[in-house]
């Protein structure tokens, strides 16, 4: 089952390192978006984060061969919320699918996430049923997406997912401040401070096509840590009217 109208789509993507299997990955996306139905136009616009490896090049000689495919290349490594945002900044479509670039969501749950837009939402989140990580960490998650739910008086299964379907000119209008990979909490935190409903799909995390995480357990753990309590600070601020709550 296809949606029953053509959509423009932007697909956003931070990489950094991801050589071994980010040209894989690439064609797949544009293999799929080039075929559905119902995507009237697409881009894929990535940004590489000052990767050491043949990222860049790889990502130079895809966009040479195909107009579609569009590279914003940082000097230096800034972070993944860093080049999230450059990507976001430069896209132009109606639509903006928030997607990592190893490979770990499939392009497919498109589909699905567009069927939520013709429901009327504006943001639709990618619920992982399978996540790839160790106790540690995914206890690390748990324990975040808790906090941020009891803060926000949600109950969203999966705040922390970084796999979101976002209207175009609302994702360009977002400002994030975290650098790290604490921008998937942030993008929900901060749709929520502009009181969007948001939609969730369950969706299947698949173990990464090559490279390894960038994720160093102790010490992201106490930054996710002290980000939470942030996002928290941040909103006794709204209640308590010393903050201006930013509008759609």
């Amino acid at each position: 089952m296809f949606p029953n109208r053509p959509y423009t789509v932007s697909l956003s993507a931070p990489a950094f390192n991801e050589a071994d299997g980010l040209e894989k990955t690439v064609v797949e996306w544009r293999a799929y978006l080039k075929g559905a139905p119902f995507v009237a136009d697409y881009e894929i616009v990535i940004c590489n984060d000052g990767s050491h490896d043949q990222t860049g090049a790889i990502l130079d000689r895809l966009a040479q061969h195909d107009s579609h495919v569009r590279v914003i290349h940082l000097e230096k490594n800034q972070g993944a919320a860093a080049a999230l945002s450059k990507a976001i900044a430069a896209t132009r479509l109606d639509w903006v699918l928030l997607i990592d670039s190893d490979g770990q969501f499939p392009i497919t749950y498109l589909a699905p996430m567009i069927e939520k837009v013709e429901d009327g939402a504006m943001v639709v989140i990618g619920v992982r049923k399978k996540k790839e990580d160790s106790l540690f960490s995914c206890f690390g998650t748990k324990a975040s997406a808790m906090l941020c739910n009891l803060f926000f008086g949600t109950r969203y299964a999966d705040f922390n997912s970084a796999f979101k379907l976002v209207s175009g000119p609302l994702a360009r209008s977002l400002t994030l401040e975290a650098k790290g990979l604490n921008y998937s909490t942030e993008v929900t935190a901060k749709l929520l401070e502009r009181d969007v409903e948001m939609t969730e799909i369950s969706v299947t995390h698949q173990p990464r096509i090559s490279g390894k995480s960038s994720v160093r357990a102790l010490r992201d753990a106490l930054h996710r840590f002290l980000f939470v309590l942030y996002i928290g600070y941040r909103q006794l601020l709204f209640k308590l009217h010393i903050l201006q709550k930013p509008g759609l």
